[in-house]
């Protein structure tokens, strides 16, 4: 009597918010923030990481734009893979996305942010939203 299954690969992906804290339009320095994707999936799944534009207007993978809650401004901001700050994150395959080989237990992704100096905005609250993607 032949006994079969199939394992088929599967994922979970989670993220916590990126918070850059407080950020003033007079200050010529840029203010950084850190975060982290979690990915866990099945011992030696190779998987993709990319991260979109996010959804504030005019904005692309090599300069994202958050938005202003209560206004029309926006706040220039950046995304990388290195603490230096030099590799985006995108969403071109084999350009500016990750690709891991996952070991079945849970793998912290580094989201490094900088928001550039010198932006003349308005006080308040600026946010944006980005899809992580992960391909197995």
């Amino acid at each position: 009597m032949p006994v079969r299954i199939e394992i088929v690969a599967v994922c979970s992906v989670s993220a916590t918010d990126l918070n850059f804290g407080a950020y003033s339009s007079k200050s010529q320095a840029p203010v950084q923030g850190q975060t982290a994707i979690t990915l866990v999936c099945g011992p030696g799944t190779t998987a993709e990481v990319s991260l979109d534009a996010g959804s504030g207007p005019g904005g692309n993978t090599n300069r994202r734009r958050m938005e202003q809650d209560a206004g029309s401004d926006r706040l220039d901001y950046d995304l990388f893979q290195d603490p230096g700050r030099t590799i985006h994150w995108g969403d071109r395959s084999g350009v500016d996305t990750l690709e891991v080989t996952t070991t079945g237990v849970s793998l912290a992704i580094p989201v490094y942010g900088q928001i550039p100096g010198g932006q003349r905005v308005r006080d308040g609250t600026y946010s944006d939203t980005i899809t992580v993607r992960v391909l197995y």
